[in-house]
């Protein structure tokens, strides 16, 4: 098994608790690291949107019912 390093790495403690975060990818790939980030940021964006829609249609009939 070959051990790949991470193209980059952040570490952030939050109280006694330490997160450490590596991404990988291909260095040949023409996206950014702010490309795959504002993707990242778009994708859970348009999951929330979807909950929020669905739980307004939900409570909608609901009420007319």
């Amino acid at each position: 098994m070959t051990k790949t390093t991470p193209m980059m790495e952040v570490t952030r403690q939050y109280g006694h608790t330490i997160y450490t975060i590596c991404a990988f990818g291909s260095p040949e790939s023409a996206c950014t690291y702010e490309d795959r980030l504002l993707n990242l940021i778009q994708h859970e964006a348009d999951k929330m949107d979807s909950c929020k829609e669905s739980h307004n249609t939900s409570t909608t009939n609901k009420e007319n019912d």
